[in-house]
This record gives structure tokens, C-alpha cells and sequence, in this order.
């Protein structure tokens, strides 16, 4: 994965992400995502210490933001489909 200081391109986006990471994600600074985001989309807790966000949570909650309300159960992959 590369390192803070590169640009970050999917695949390589970890399925759980830091604050820093998480707000990168969404396009938002840190600040603004723990204003705005943290409070509708709960982090997961690595260890005791650690926390992150998942990031189909916040496809899910980007999805909300855009209008798309039908879709906040689905988080299929469509490879999966038969």
C-alpha cells in the first residue's frame, strides 16, 4: 500500500480506514468529516485504541448524500452475481 504521502488508487484503499483515510474518501479534510460524517456512520473498533470506518458504510452513506436512498442495504459486489 502506498504510503501517506502518495496518491491513494483503488484497489488499494484498506476495507478499514482511519479518520485521515476515511475523510480522503469522501473527499472531505478530517475536521470536516468528524463533523459531518463520524456522527451518521459509527466506526468499527480495532482494538482498544483504534478505531475505523468501513468503507462500504461510507459508499452507503455517500449514496444517501446523492439521493439514492434505495440503495443503503446493498452492498453486493456484481462479480457475486450468478
Amino acid at each position: 500500500m502506498p504510503d501517506g504521502g502518495e496518491r491513494l488508487r483503488l484497489p488499494y484503499w484498506p476495507r478499514a480506514l482511519r479518520a485521515d483515510l476515511a475523510a480522503a474518501y469522501v473527499g472531505l479534510g478530517e475536521t470536516t468529516f468528524r463533523e459531518i460524517v463520524a456522527p451518521d456512520v459509527p466506526p468499527i473498533h480495532l482494538t482498544g485504541k483504534r478505531v475505523a470506518w468501513l468503507r462500504e458504510d461510507l459508499d452507503r452513506w455517500l449514496d444517501l448524500k446523492a439521493g439514492k436512498e434505495g440503495t443503503q442495504g446493498v452492498t453486493a459486489n456484481p462479480w457475486d452475481a450468478p
